[in-house]
């Protein structure tokens, strides 16, 4: 990362600047798993599958964008492209571009480490998913995988700059968190657990944090050395990242009482979870960014505006009226390492 990192103690006392309620910490340590048992995923039915409105990995539609799906069940969505700039360290951002302008489903981006080239997953001709680079510099779009008969999701690079990771569906419906080279060759699956929806590395690439489909949603963490695998939290929801210093995961679960969710922090090091904050309005959807005071931040959004908080802020900031740029259906964002550039997936 080119940008100034925090350790992990660090971002979990910051950002958790708005201290959780009692029933706050009363939910985590009732869905926070404390046996320790390997778990064997009991395999999920398509009704399940159907039903999870959150769920684009498994060919559903996202919850946002539930009017916008075609045919398929795939939501219709683009992927738009923001600069940053900073000021005093708050951030703002110009008019963003459609990068991918491609009817059908452009989602979940990722920028490549170090630089401002995008991967990201897009629907073909043969109405399955593939895996596709947005190259900053010349704005074309490269197909780094061709499956016409299977799907992947999720790409990302993996930390060592060995290659990409994904999530590979099968004819049959099988999901595997699978590693390749660049070129999307050379394929292997990181573990054999199915069916997982998104997933996030450690920095160091030893462990792997996985949403796993399991009835309700689960968050299982795997010693990738070892191949033992651990629940340690229920009832989690789609928004899975790594934190930008690598040392742990932050994902999302409902809030109790009402629509909203909250992000909590799970730590690769100790295990121990953490709440961090609430999100804006009904969104689970953020993306982590360092900001140019060393601080960690994120953006979120809400209802059409763009929101930002830093780790020493209370409650969140608006910075931008999306809406007024025509974006609508607002759900997945990606920042690039440098800060500077912004990726916000939107409704076609």
């Amino acid at each position: 990362m080119t940008a100034r990192l925090l350790f992990a103690s660090t971002l979990v006392l910051a950002l958790a600047a708005c201290t959780p309620s009692t029933s706050d910490e009363a939910a985590i340590d009732d869905a926070s798993s404390d046996d320790g048992a390997m778990s064997d995923v009991a395999a999920v039915d398509a009704e399940l599958l159907d039903e999870d409105a959150a769920g684009d990995d498994t060919g559903t539609m996202d919850d946002a964008a539930d009017d916008e799906g075609d045919d398929a069940g795939l939501p219709q969505m683009d992927i738009y492209l923001a600069n940053i700039s900073w000021s005093d360290q708050i951030p703002s951002i110009d008019a963003p571009v459609n990068a991918t302008n491609h009817p059908g489903y452009d989602n979940q981006p990722a920028f490549a480490a170090n630089s401002h080239d995008l991967y990201y997953s897009a629907e073909t001709d043969a109405g399955t998913t593939d895996v596709f680079l947005f190259g900053d510099a010349s704005d074309e779009i490269f197909q780094i995988t061709d499956t016409p008969d299977d799907g992947e999701f999720s790409p990302r690079e993996l930390g060592d700059a060995s290659g990409i990771a994904f999530l590979h569906q099968d004819a049959d419906g099988v999901q595997h968190v699978t590693r390749s080279d660049f070129a999307g060759e050379n394929r292997s699956a990181v573990l054999d657990l199915d069916p997982v929806g998104y997933f996030a590395f450690s920095g160091d690439g030893e462990q792997i944090a996985m949403f796993v489909l399991t009835e309700p949603f689960t968050l299982q963490v795997a010693d990738l050395a070892t191949g033992a695998v651990e629940i340690v939290y229920e009832n989690i929801d789609r928004a899975l990242y790594t934190t930008t210093d690598g040392m742990g995961a932050i994902f999302t679960t409902p809030r109790d009482g009402d629509e909203g969710f909250r992000a909590m922090y799970y730590s690769f090091t100790d295990g121990e979870i953490e709440y961090l904050f609430d999100l804006p309005g009904v969104s689970q959807d953020y993306a982590l960014v360092d900001a140019p005071d060393g601080l960690v931040g994120a953006f979120a959004s809400s209802d059409g505006t763009l929101f930002y908080r830093t780790t020493n802020d209370i409650d969140w900031t608006p910075i931008a009226d999306l809406s007024a740029y025509g974006l609508e259906g607002i759900t997945r964002m990606a920042v690039s390492d440098d800060s500077a550039k912004l990726a916000i997936v939107a409704a076609e």
